[in-house]
């Protein structure tokens, strides 16, 4: 059976959510089945193989696993078909087009609700990350297609080289272990609120706790993803923090990123309250999880679900620098609690681990395999 996995993403020494998500499906596939990735790719190393997307790479397929409808161009019909709508795409673009898209958005966004029930109609399986994102897309599907939900996955816990560490240490310039560190991990997108989190550090500083907030990276791994407005809007918000908020100009190579976290006394993530935030999964609350690093998260949606059930850390109202203030806070000054949250973090470490989460992935790989058989 020869299987391959698909990203739009870049998939390399730094990836973002995707690209992340691409390799270790095609990690776990890859010990059972004959595996290739197609991604963008940049000094990639993996045990199979990753290519450039092309009509070539998906012509000798039995299975296509895709994260972009785009690539039914590409699948025959004799080819299975698994779409992957762990990131909800169209949701995404209707926030960062606004209320008032131009022309050429308009035509994007329709374009991208159309490959979307187009994929919805041609799968011969579907992957979702969370219930939510589920009842999204079955208001939109017309078939009785299976389901399998796949959340986001963690790496085995193991100790990063102190190479890493110290990387880290040396390129931010502030100190190992800070006491009064924040990390905010991921991309700073329209629908999520990462002005907030530089409020409520300013107010905490004004109050009289020291705290820093540090952003892991601000130039995304895929630079055809880069915008202009959104680069300027954030140099206003780190002049905005002054001494108090900082910035890596490269995103964090992956596998230095735990590195980074663990230096912090908590991730922050924030979102506002949009379509968006109900059905997105937070790739990068499973970066806090692998780190135990415990999590300020905006109610609503799977992370803050997660966060609130099993103790991570603290869950906010949005658009409420008060809340997310009290919250860093206590993660600051409260180490019963703060220990707690880390128990609990590392607690569920295993049931995130890629191999057991794409396990339902590679039982369905296999039951077709042995029908071909």
């Amino acid at each position: 059976m020869k299987v391959v996995v698909s990203t739009p993403d870049v998939v390399g020494a730094r990836m973002a959510g995707p690209g992340i998500r691409a390799y270790h499906f095609a990690e776990e596939l890859a010990k059972h089945f004959e595996t290739t990735l197609v991604a963008k790719v940049e000094e990639a190393h993996a045990d199979f193989p990753i290519v450039e997307r092309s009509a070539d790479a998906f012509k000798d397929a039995d299975v296509v696993i895709s994260q972009t409808a785009r690539d039914l161009r590409f699948v025959r019909k004799d080819q299975k078909f698994i779409a992957d709508l762990f990131d909800p795409q169209v949701l995404e673009l209707r926030e960062l087009y606004g209320n008032a898209p131009n022309p050429r958005q308009r035509i994007h966004l329709a374009a991208e609700w159309w490959r979307l029930t187009r994929a919805l109609k041609r799968a011969d399986l579907l992957i979702a990350a969370t219930k939510q994102q589920r009842r999204f897309y079955d208001q939109l599907k017309t078939t009785d297609t299976e389901w399998l939900e796949i959340p986001f996955g963690v790496e085995p816990d193991s100790a990063l080289s102190t190479q890493h560490s110290a990387l880290a240490s040396e390129h931010s310039g502030l100190r190992t272990q800070d006491s009064g560190l924040v990390i905010w991990g991921g991309g700073t997108w329209e629908w999520l609120d990462p002005a907030i989190a530089v409020e409520a550090i300013l107010k905490l500083n004004r109050e009289g706790t020291p705290a820093h907030l540090l952003f892991l990276g601000r130039s995304r791994p895929n630079r055809e993803l880069v915008d202009r407005r959104r680069e300027n809007r954030f140099d206003q918000l780190l002049a905005r923090g002054g001494e108090f908020v900082s910035a890596n100009d490269e995103w964090v190579p992956y596998r230095e990123r735990l590195s980074w976290l663990r230096r912090g006394k908590a991730a922050i993530m924030l979102h506002r309250p949009t379509a968006e935030a109900a059905c997105s999964i937070r790739t990068r609350l499973f970066d806090a999880i692998a780190a135990a690093v415990p999590v300020i998260a905006t109610r609503e949606g799977f992370a803050a679900e997660l966060v609130e059930r099993e103790g991570l850390g603290i869950v906010v109202p949005p658009s409420d620098v008060d809340a997310v203030a009290r919250a860093v806070r206590c993660l600051l000054r409260d180490d019963e609690f703060h220990a707690e949250c880390v128990r609990n973090l590392k607690r569920i470490q295993p049931r995130f681990a890629w191999d057991v989460v794409t396990r339902p992935l590679v039982e369905a790989v296999s039951k077709w395999q042995k029908r071909e058989s």
